[in-house]
């Protein structure tokens, strides 16, 4: 059986929001103007879901107000919001939590959250328990409808696909970063809410494979790859890789953020396309497999600037 929430195909990660985020991002943060029309392009686009967190700089007092301004009845939004603890005493747990929550429910202008993550997986290796027992009581209020976790690896979830109170998870997925779906990971996964983030690498995919600094010029040989193979399915280098995250059975939704309004509507457009044939998926991991670990973690990345 697979999930208990329904959510789009697509979900607006909203961190461009809220921060000037993205490696290939030339527009940098938005005004507020543009804000609500980026979220407007997506309701307009059928993308009902929005995936923010307390750490996305003003994400969510942005979301917030745009609920207000344009009058949005809750229930058209599916909110995701993450929260996280740092560096505590156990005995601090529900506090700490139920403060984050209470703040995330202020700055979103709402009185409950749809789904909400603890946005490091790690830290459950250190108050799992605590955390689990705050969980309960805020799904038993009725004040979160579901409860997760977001990770970059699978083992920082592994030990919560047991407990019945975790259902929603989001981890990185894209056409170089098959770790999970060539895994264990994948079956795991596979009667879970699951969000796929990192679908296009922060926009490296889309770089220029000879402007490369650093250790990311390694990856130029798989950026060349990915482009031969859309060039040769006759599809741009976007559609590639969205419509391989997409086409991965256990992957509910694809959280994509945007600079602009145009970015949501052909993303949108991107998500929706037909699925990839398991053969096809096949042949891409085959020629694309091999990318190095520190890849799928940005904060390993060279600095870009010259």
């Amino acid at each position: 059986m697979k999930p208990l929430h329904p959510v789009s195909k697509m979900t607006l990660g909203t961190v461009q929001l809220g921060l000037a985020y993205g490696i290939a991002n030339n527009e940098g943060k938005p005004d507020e103007t543009k804000a609500f029309s980026i979220i407007d392009a997506a309701l307009s686009a059928g993308v009902s879901c929005l995936d923010t967190a307390a750490g996305y700089g003003d994400s969510e007092k942005v979301i917030g107000r745009y609920l207000v301004a344009r009058k949005k009845k809750r229930s058209e939004l599916t909110i995701v919001t993450k929260f996280k603890l740092g560096e505590i005493r156990s005995s601090e747990v529900e506090s700490v939590m139920m403060k984050s929550v209470e703040q995330s429910m202020k700055n979103l202008n709402t009185d409950y959250l749809d789904i909400l993550l603890i946005h490091d997986a790690n830290e459950y290796s250190s108050y799992g328990n605590h955390i689990s027992k705050v969980y309960e009581k805020l799904l038993s209020r009725g004040t979160i409808k579901v409860a997760g976790a977001s990770c970059y690896l699978f083992s920082e979830i592994e030990p919560m696909l047991e407990n019945e109170i975790y259902h929603a998870f989001q981890i990185p997925v894209n056409i170089l970063d098959m770790r999970i779906t060539n895994g264990e990971g994948a079956r795991k996964l596979r009667d879970k809410l699951v969000f796929a983030r990192s679908v296009f690498l922060q926009g490296l995919i889309f770089m220029d494979p000879l402007r490369l600094k650093g250790n990311l010029k390694e990856i130029g040989k798989y950026i060349i790859t990915i482009n031969e193979i859309a060039s040769g399915m006759n599809i741009s280098t976007a559609q590639l890789a969205a419509t391989y995250v997409s086409s991965l059975h256990y992957i509910d939704s694809l959280v994509i953020g945007a600079d602009n309004p145009g970015q949501v509507v052909e993303n949108a457009r991107l998500v929706d396309s037909e699925p990839f044939a398991q053969d096809v998926l096949d042949s891409i991991e085959g020629r694309l497999k091999g990318a190095p670990d520190w890849l799928f973690m940005p904060s390993l990345w060279d600095k870009q600037k010259a």
